[in-house]
């Protein structure tokens, strides 16, 4: 239940903290580093997160849609990313590298260029996202509507590109 609100944090590092129900509203983060933290259920309503990098965290039902969309920038890796809500951001070319992403919706995301590389989607669903240029190699578990999202460009690993056929009910052999 801590608060961050109204605070500014440049090029710290949080190591191995609990942020359960903390409010981080309001608050600055630039260059800033979590590593092995647990964010849960976090508010983040404009909050500014600029150059923010987590890495082996775990972040639990997080609603991204009020964090303050002005020069946000954030990367993750080998994260567990679970019940989180991202909408209208514009977020292209984040990272999500080897991270665990379950029952996570992106709804109206520009994730142009982003990296999913070796990342469990499992259960996230992807509506009217850009994905143009992202990069699944190596991810799994995506099953979303490539006639509801741009992926002109994105790159794909086989078998699990195979996942994209399933909204036209066919056999594959």
């Amino acid at each position: 239940d801590a608060s961050f609100e109204g605070h500014y944090y440049d090029e710290c590092t949080f190591l191995n903290c609990e942020f359960t129900n903390a409010h981080f509203g309001q608050g600055h983060f630039e260059n800033c580093v979590f590593e092995n933290c647990h964010l849960n259920t976090v508010k983040v309503t404009d909050a500014k997160w600029q150059e923010v990098a987590f890495k082996n965290c775990r972040l639990s039902g997080i609603d991204f849609e009020n964090i303050s969309k002005m020069l946000l920038s954030f990367s993750f890796e080998h994260c567990q990313i679970i019940y989180s809500h991202f909408k209208a951001l514009k977020i292209p070319e984040t990272q999500f590298i080897n991270c665990e992403v379950k029952e996570c919706d992106f709804i109206e995301v520009d994730l142009s260029g982003a990296s999913f590389r070796e990342s469990s989607l499992e259960r996230s669903q992807f509506v009217q996202c850009d994905l143009s240029k992202a990069d699944f190699r190596g991810a799994h578990g995506y099953d979303f509507d490539p006639w509801k999202n741009k992926i002109t460009g994105a790159r794909f690993s086989v078998p699990e590109v195979l996942a994209l056929l399933n909204e036209f009910d066919i056999e594959i052999e």
